[in-house]
């Protein structure tokens, strides 16, 4: 069993749990009773010469402990000063040591719109996302069908959340290339290896003609890095590591 099946395994059990808290219908009636506004998550990486999506988070597998003295509130703030044109948070608890805590705090804080980062393989995870704060959920392509990309995608825009399908081959982007309103990741790390290759997603780029948002995620180090992308059409990235450790500005 890979890193990615093991993730996968511990958020089914994780998942449940917490249907076992606050059912599914509880989390659709609170909604209910709340304002859905329209994300802006989409829109401020729309028409930008270059977007950073910056990311909070502790730990990871492949790196371990990133921030021994993690504050999300300060680093939010921080980014937002740097210029970054919204957030990703990651919410995975056993892996990434992170929870729904750190989103709900850091929503409270900046104006900036909010990527939720989890593992998503239950609808119920959409709905808890929007009560959380989530301006929109991660998708990814190599632990979902493509009918449960499809119902989440519907489910998710239901509730006026923005959708990043993440993709990490040619396969899995000419899976998910129909979902004109989604934006698309591509993720430079293996999940099951946890390789990186920022040549990824420049190959990916060279090969896809439409016209999402295109993302490229891990593995960006430097501005040199970005200069890169920039100069093979990609301005849109995802950086976490780099900044939460502060070395690439």
């Amino acid at each position: 069993m890979n890193i990615l099946d093991e993730i996968v395994l511990k958020k089914r059990t994780r998942v449940s749990e917490a249907k076992s808290i606050v059912s599914i219908e509880d989390i659709q009636n609170q909604l209910a009773k709340s304002s859905s506004l329209k994300s802006n998550f989409k829109n401020n990486l729309e028409n930008q010469a270059q977007a950073i999506i910056a990311e909070i988070k502790k730990a990871s597998p492949s790196a371990g402990i990133i921030a021994e003295d993690f504050n999300p509130i300060l680093k939010a703030q921080e980014y937002e000063k740097m210029g970054a044109r919204a957030l990703s948070i990651l919410t995975e608890e056993d892996f990434f040591q992170g929870s729904n805590k750190v989103l709900q705090d850091v929503k409270k804080v900046t104006n900036l719109p909010i990527l939720r980062k989890d593992f998503i393989i239950d609808d119920y995870q959409i709905y808890e996302s929007k009560l959380i704060g989530a301006d929109c959920i991660l998708l990814i392509t190599s632990i979902l069908s493509d009918s449960q990309i499809e119902e989440y995608v519907s489910k998710a825009e239901a509730i006026n959340l923005d959708v990043l399908i993440e993709v990490h081959d040619e396969e899995e982007l000419a899976r998910v290339s129909r979902f004109h309103n989604a934006l698309i990741g591509v993720n430079n790390r293996n999940l099951k290896t946890f390789e990186v290759d920022l040549m990824n997603a420049v190959r990916l780029r060279k090969n896809y003609d439409g016209n999402q948002i295109f993302i490229a995620e891990s593995g960006i180090k430097s501005s040199a890095d970005i200069e890169y992308l920039v100069s093979n059409d990609i301005n849109v990235f995802l950086i976490g590591e780099s900044l939460m450790r502060g070395n690439l500005f």
